[in-house]
C-alpha cells in the first residue's frame, strides 16, 4: 500500500524557523482548503517566532547541518515523481541509505540534535530523517522517547510530535492517533486505521492541528492520489 507523508511540504512553507517566501503549490491548495489556511499560518509563525530566538546564534557543528540538509534535499527529490514501482523502489533506497547515516547521528547527539548546533532547518532535516526510518521502528520510538526537550523548547511541534507519534504506531502494527498516515485507496487518500476514529478530530484539536478533512483535502490538493484499487494497489 502506499503511503503519503505530507509534512514535509508543510514543513517547508510554514515550519521551518526561518522567514521565507510562501510555496506557491501551497498557497494554491489552501484556495481549495480555506480551513486549513489559519492552521498553516499558525505554524509558519511559530516557526517564525523560534527563528527570533535564535538570531545571532552560529551553529556550533556546521558541517553536520550541511549534511543534514543535503540528506533532506535527497529524501526529497527521491519523492517527487509519479508513484510508479520505479519511483517507490528508489525512494526505498533512499530511506535505506540515509537510515544508517542518521541513527549515528542521533546516538552521537543522545538524542535529535539541537537548534543550536545544527541550526533550526537542521533540526527539521533531522526530525524528517527519523520520519522517513521506518525499516527500523524501535529506532523512531527511541527518538520519539527522547524529543521532548526540543518540543520544550519550540524547537518541534506539536505537529511534528503527532505526525512522529503516528508513524511509530503504523509501523508497530498499531491504529494511528492523529491520522496522518495515509494509504490511496480506489485513487483517494484515506487515514490508515486510527483508534477511535470518532474522536480524532478532538484529539488533534488539543495539539492545534487542523480538523482532519482540512488535512486530508490539503493532501488531495497538493499530492494527488495514485491511481489504486480498494487494496491500495497500483493499478
Amino acid at each position: 500500500m502506499l503511503r503519503l507523508f505530507i509534512a514535509a511540504t508543510l514543513l517547508a512553507t510554514a515550519g521551518v524557523a526561518s522567514a521565507q517566501d510562501e510555496d506557491p503549490k501551497l498557497a494554491a491548495a489552501l484556495l481549495q482548503c480555506p480551513g486549513a489556511a489559519v492552521f498553516v499560518q499558525a505554524e509558519k509563525v511559530r516557526g517564525q517566532e523560534q527563528a527570533q530566538k535564535l538570531v545571532g546564534i552560529v551553529p556550533s557543528e556546521p558541517q553536520l547541518r550541511e549534511q543534514l540538509l543535503e540528506m533532506m534535499r535527497i529524501d526529497q527529490q527521491a519523492r517527487e515523481g509519479d508513484w510508479s514501482p520505479p519511483m517507490i523502489e528508489k525512494m526505498l533506497a533512499v530511506d535505506a541509505a540515509n537510515l544508517p547515516k542518521i541513527k549515528k547521528i542521533v546516538a552521537n547527539h543522545g538524542s535529535l540534535p539541537g537548534a543550536r548546533q545544527v541550526g533550526a532547518d537542521g533540526v527539521s532535516a533531522a526530525w524528517l530523517l527519523v520520519q522517513h526510518a521506518d525499516r527500523d521502528p524501535a529506532f523512531q520510538q527511541q527518538v520519539l522517547d527522547r524529543i521532548m526537550p526540543l518540543v520544550e523548547s519550540g524547537e518541534v511541534s506539536s505537529r511534528e510530535i503527532a505526525l512522529l507519534t503516528d508513524r511509530v504506531l503504523v509501523n508497530a502494527g498499531a491504529p494511528q492517533r492523529y491520522g496522518s498516515q495515509l494509504a490511496a485507496i480506489n485513487g483517494k487518500w484515506e487515514p490508515k486505521p486510527m483508534e477511535a476514529p470518532e474522536q480524532v478530530d478532538q484529539r488533534r484539536a488539543r495539539l492545534g492541528q487542523m480538523p482532519l478533512a482540512d488535512y486530508l483535502c490539503v493532501a488531495a490538493q497538493m499530492f494527488p492520489p495514485p491511481p489504486t484499487d480498494a487494496d491500495g494497489k497500483l493499478r
